[in-house]
């Protein structure tokens, strides 16, 4: 299942980076996700072209189910040169 339009909005001048940890009720395991920026405001000057890197999970012990418990993580650094970027985080499930 997809999601979309998750955490606050964050502005990344050209070459910055921000760290994103995201997770479900009770930090349950929904196998393997993957997040990517969500542009929330598009104009000019606010162009800059976003990426996703350093996905992953961390085990947090186990669940209320007996499984593990995670949060999952991904970084998005802005690699323009010259424009901002504001985003938010979407993904979903790899099946």
């Amino acid at each position: 299942m997809s999601w979309n339009n998750a955490g606050p909005p964050v502005d990344l001048a050209p070459g910055q980076s921000v760290f994103w940890e995201y997770s479900w009720k009770d930090n349950e395991d929904k196998g393997l996700e993957l997040a990517g920026p969500n542009f929330l405001d598009i104009a000019p000057g606010n162009l800059g072209t976003l990426v996703a890197s350093n996905q992953g999970k961390r085990l947090e012990g186990f669940g209320k189910n007996g499984g593990a418990a995670v949060t999952y993580v991904v970084t998005i650094t802005n690699i323009d040169s010259s424009e901002h970027a504001t985003h938010n985080l979407q993904g979903g499930v790899v099946s």
